[in-house]
């Protein structure tokens, strides 16, 4: 159940007392029928969770005091998934999924054979995708939503300067992403493994993006025989590398 679970930014946690503004507070107030004296959950976008008693529920705004906290978990990798973008079904299923798995960051990267068309303002675009995080953070109870960035071009992507390992999966050649992860040294602690994966839109990457990629140092690699679509792909090699990783 995930009616007694509700979001707030980790900076308005920090005190005593809170307010729930707008969805959140529509959601407990018209949805979840939450009245003055009971407790609920509230979590942040790291993860952290807050026991909180509602003590007054108002027409604009909820009012709660804190209580117990619990910080955030991490025994898996820092992952950014760095996804070409996709159609609107396509990319909610990543999106849930990451929340589902962990992933810290997620990147919507313009490939040349990106499909989508990319209508409207992308504060409105990264709203949305925000609610399908959250309702997803909802559901599993994970409390994690990963960071969501405007969409970027690969290029620009790859100008940036990344020290974590970086792979990009390639739909022919390419290592084994299984052989890829045993050469890497386990660290000390799992704030300390970060990986970066770059997946292709529909259409994968073309020739020059993947040669371009590999310029910049991500290392082809390839999760098998089978094709797979480019959200299923995606989440698998999430999969693969949370399992591989976990401490």
């Amino acid at each position: 159940m995930t009616a007694n679970l509700f979001f707030l930014e980790k900076a308005r946690l920090a005190g005593t007392d809170c307010l729930l503004e707008g969805p959140e507070h529509h959601h407990l107030g018209r949805v979840a029928r939450i009245r003055p004296g009971q407790e609920v959950w509230l979590f942040d976008e790291e993860g952290g969770k807050v026991q909180a008693r509602v003590e007054s529920v108002g027409p604009e705004r909820t009012r709660l005091s804190l209580g117990r906290r619990i910080p955030p978990g991490r025994s898996g990798p820092c992952i950014t998934l760095a996804q070409g973008m996709l159609k609107a079904k396509a990319w909610d299923d990543v999106v849930s999924g990451a929340v589902e798995w962990g992933v810290a960051v997620l990147r919507p990267v313009l490939a040349s054979r990106t499909v989508v068309r990319l209508e409207g303002s992308e504060e409105r675009k990264i709203g949305r995708w925000r609610q399908v995080a959250l309702a997803a953070a909802k559901q599993c109870k994970s409390g994690r939503v990963p960071g969501l960035e405007p969409p970027i071009p690969l290029a620009a992507f790859l100008s940036e300067t990344r020290p974590e390992p970086k792979v990009i999966l390639a739909e022919h050649g390419g290592r084994l992403f299984k052989e890829v992860l045993a050469d890497v040294p386990m660290p000390q602690s799992p704030d300390l493994d970060a990986w970066t994966l770059l997946v292709g839109p529909e259409g994968g990457f073309a020739v020059q993006e993947l040669e371009a990629a590999t310029k910049a140092g991500y290392e082809p690699v390839s999760l098998g025989p089978n094709i797979l679509r480019a959200e299923t792909a995606a989440l698998s090699a999430v999969a693969i590398l949370m399992h591989a990783r976990s401490f």
